[in-house]
């Protein structure tokens, strides 16, 4: 893994988790050990001899202060879409992958609500995108007008941690951002 960066409530600020990038899997092929050296002036030396591990997959090159860590047990877990009570809500705080602005169909994004906000596996959530803020050219005075929010597309929440969820975008009809608003489906 590389980089944990914190992932904020694009509303409160709050930060809620943070992510590191995934990069690759390895296996240890042997530990790390130490093993006495003789120094050039005859003295003996503990050197330590660092551990080895075998690259199985690499999403990215892997570089020095990359970190290792156990992988976790797989959960193999269905999911029951349905819909959220109806006053849940919440916005997108990041989208999932390396310098990536917005999202596309398929792409997975983090939430900012989790377990304790009654975040569920399966919740559908709709997306809405922010309406744009316009002058009304019509009016002489040219009044700055906000157009309404308008429906996106579908989410589907498959993670859940105690602050923020992962979903999964199941349909959209322009590119999802971060900040983008989520309601119940109705």
């Amino acid at each position: 893994f590389r980089n944990a960066t914190p992932l904020r409530d694009p509303s409160t600020g709050e930060v809620l988790g943070f992510e590191a990038q995934y990069v690759g899997k390895a296996t240890l092929i042997r530990g790390e050990t130490t093993s006495d050296v003789t120094e050039k002036d005859g003295t003996t030396a503990n050197a330590i001899v660092p551990a080895t591990v075998d690259i199985i997959s690499a999403k990215e090159e892997m570089r020095v202060g990359d970190r290792l860590l156990p992988e976790p047990p797989r959960l193999l877990q269905t999911y029951t879409p349905r819909m959220p009570p109806a006053n849940s809500d919440g916005r997108i705080v990041s989208v999932y992958g390396s310098a990536i602005v917005n999202a596309a169909q398929n792409q997975v994004v983090v939430i900012n609500r989790g377990v304790r906000d009654g975040m569920e596996p399966g919740y559908v959530m709709a997306i809405l995108k922010d309406g744009v803020r316009v002058i009304d050219k019509s009016d002489e005075k040219r009044p700055l007008m906000k157009l309404p929010d308008e429906r996106n597309g579908l989410l589907m929440v498959f993670r859940t941690f105690e602050r923020l969820s992962y979903a999964l975008i199941l349909e959209i009809t322009d590119g999802v951002r971060v900040g983008d608003r989520l309601t119940s489906p109705r």
